[in-house]
């Protein structure tokens, strides 16, 4: 225990020395440069703190832009904390600098629908979060072009609200776009398409269309095996999944070994 403490207590010392010399710099580039990093090192509350800093200096220089970027950052650390209103209150903030001193198509905004619509699909208000989400989605076609991998992302955002609200189909629908692009730009083995086997699997599942449901599943899960090697903790839940889909199945024998798989 000392020696964690110990280990603590010399990160942070380097933290703030290099914070320090960031603000040195440039005041508002360096708060948003050590937030970033408080962010990164799960001290949510800390960052939030350097994110206010760096908005006042960013409005005092009239930069919409990176202002509308650290509430949009404001926001997204406070949903993830559950406090949903002050969130919506930053990424509202966002969205008005953004609609009002920026262009309409700004991809910074679109960070900002996509960050509403994550805060309303938690809420469980679904076609709200569906607004955002598709027009987060037509900034990035428009600013990125089809295959593109941050249209991707938008595409199973998309899908996993549908897959929140049970629309299966649409779901299905819009995560085999995703798919598909990922496909292209990264191939079929990579890390970034699991997600969209994860979530096509997920829909079939609930289509109770098992037999395709476990086509993804095990697409997923020889992925993870590439990227990860056979015995990796993360493959547990990749196993879970092709388990369940066999007791949904009425097999036993299958299910028992991908869940004692898991467990392992």
């Amino acid at each position: 225990m000392t020696i964690i403490k110990s280990v603590a207590a010399t990160i942070l010392f380097i933290l703030i020395a290099f914070a320090n010399s960031l603000i040195a710099q440039s005041l508002p580039v360096g708060y948003m440069q050590i937030a970033d990093i408080f962010k990164k090192n799960a001290q949510p509350d800390s960052a939030l703190v350097y994110y206010e800093k760096a908005s006042v200096e960013f409005e005092k220089l009239s930069d919409y832009e990176q202002l509308a970027n650290v509430y949009n950052q404001m926001g997204i650390i406070l949903t993830r904390q559950d406090k949903y209103e002050p969130a919506k209150n930053y990424l509202e903030k966002a969205l008005q600098i953004g609609q009002t001193s920026l262009d309409s198509n700004n991809l910074t905004i679109a960070v900002t629908y996509i960050s509403l619509g994550v805060v309303y699909a938690a809420e469980e208000k679904y076609e709200q979060s569906l607004i955002f989400h598709h027009q987060a989605l037509a900034i990035r076609l428009l600013k990125l072009g089809e295959y593109h991998a941050d249209v991707a992302t938008s595409y199973g955002n998309i899908g996993n609200v549908y897959f929140r609200s049970m629309d299966y189909d649409k779901a299905i629908e819009t995560h085999l776009k995703a798919r598909n692009i990922r496909a292209k730009i990264f191939g079929e083995n990579s890390v970034e398409i699991i997600e969209s086997y994860k979530g096509l699997g997920n829909a079939h599942r609930e289509k109770r269309d098992y037999k395709t449901a476990l086509d993804y599943f095990d697409k997923a899960l020889q992925n993870k095996i590439i990227q990860r090697g056979l015995g990796h903790k993360d493959l547990a839940k990749f196993y879970k999944n092709v388990s369940d889909v066999y007791y949904l199945m009425e097999d036993k024998a299958h299910g028992d070994l991908y869940k004692s798989k898991s467990e392992n």
